[in-house]
């Protein structure tokens, strides 16, 4: 069977189509035998990142960046992660550079905590500077500081130079003054430390003696209060006492003053007063009689 050039042509081409196909497929690192998982990473900077950027772990490619759109004030990145590597919603990623060249990938850390990242879950990740950014950062730095340098050097000129120098130089002189003076004095400043010494001391023994003296003043200081505590609680019952016998002569007298029992009647009926004044008058004439006549009422008989 022979072929025509139209199909020739046309078979030339679908198998070129094929390979092209392939090709790509390769270069993006498509697996068709293996499904991957994708979730979205939150990012403030994606500098140098971009669409098929890999993502590894521990140094080896296990996914790529899909896609990167923005969500508000951050940058939402989605990455497609082969099935099989575990991650947990505590995982880290960090965008950092992969060589010096300056090419951005995502650097993945497992976690330890957490639920099995499922598909369409949100990390929040975190971006590292590389070289090239640190070195644009400390640029400014460095033109101030020259800056300033050729301000002071423009500020001072040779005579102020020279008598910084001066100044500086007379500084280590005195310096070595210093030191000669202390290498000289030192075995006074010795005696003198020593002398601080003993002082210390005594201070101290002086210190216990206070506390022991204190601490027997403090025990007759006991001794004394609780005697007093005593003396206040007796003087209390003692008084507790007179208020009961001044209550209880109060309603003797009460009662007295009333008229009432032998003594009240005798102060409130005169009569019986006066009655009984003249008995104790009689019998008191009857006792002298007995004395001056026992006779008249004692009779003495013998058998």
């Amino acid at each position: 069977m022979k072929l025509s050039n139209e199909a020739k042509v046309g078979i030339v081409i679908f198998i070129s189509a094929i390979i092209f196909f392939g090709g790509v497929m390769y270069l993006r690192e498509v697996d068709f035998q293996q499904k991957d998982r994708s979730f979205f990473i939150l990012y403030d900077n994606v500098s140098g990142l971009k669409e098929g950027s890999q993502v590894v772990l521990a140094g080896f490619s296990v996914g790529k960046v899909n896609r990167m759109t923005l969500a508000g004030s951050q940058i939402a990145v989605e990455v497609s992660v082969q099935k099989n590597v575990l991650l947990s919603t505590d995982a880290k990623a960090e965008i950092k550079s992969s060589s010096l060249m300056g090419g951005k990938i995502i650097a993945l850390t497992p976690g330890r905590a957490g639920r099995d990242l499922a598909n369409g879950d949100t990390l929040h990740g975190s971006y590292q500077a590389d070289l090239t950014e640190l070195t644009s950062t400390l640029a400014p730095i460095g033109s101030d500081v020259l800056r300033i340098l050729e301000n002071v050097n423009t500020t001072f000129d040779e005579n102020t130079r020279r008598g910084i120098k001066d100044i500086v130089q007379q500084i280590g002189r005195a310096s070595q003054q210093v030191n000669q003076v202390v290498d000289i004095q030192g075995s006074k400043l010795d005696r003198v430390l020593n002398n601080f010494s003993v002082v210390s001391a005594n201070l101290v023994r002086f210190t216990g003696g206070l506390d022991t003296m204190a601490h027997g003043q403090r025990l007759t200081l006991d001794s004394s209060l609780a005697a007093i505590r005593a003396m206040t609680e007796n003087l209390h019952q003692a008084s507790q006492n007179i208020q009961n016998t001044t209550r209880s002569l109060d309603t003797v007298f009460a009662r007295v003053k009333s008229g009432q029992g032998t003594l009240g009647l005798m102060v409130q009926d005169e009569g019986l007063y006066r009655h009984v004044d003249s008995v104790a008058i009689n019998l008191n004439e009857v006792l002298q009689e007995m004395k001056s006549t026992p006779g008249k009422y004692i009779r003495f008989s013998i058998f």
